[in-house]
């Protein structure tokens, strides 16, 4: 599936790959991983020093958003939404 700049792969064992187009951002990097439950990570992140401020929380997915010192964005995911969890 192809939807703009966004090119999404789903992998038959579980995951996905997005790869998109950000000239904005070149030069920095970002991913997300995604986890059974975010309540249990933002406790160990916090232990470790990580600024776990900056969360959204939706009807499908909630969302912890970090920066590294680089300017690299790494988003852990959790999926709310069922259909999306498969």
């Amino acid at each position: 599936m192809h939807v703009g700049n966004l090119h999404p792969w789903q992998f038959a064992r579980g995951g996905w790959l997005q790869v998109y187009q950000a000239p904005e951002r070149a030069g920095q990097g970002s991913f997300t991983l995604t986890v059974s439950s975010l309540d249990e990570i933002l406790p160990q992140a916090e232990k470790l020093g990580v600024d776990t401020s900056d969360r959204t929380s939706g009807p499908r997915v909630k969302t912890l958003m970090i920066t590294d010192p680089d300017g690299n964005h790494v988003a852990i995911a959790e999926a709310r939404d069922p259909q999306m969890a498969r």
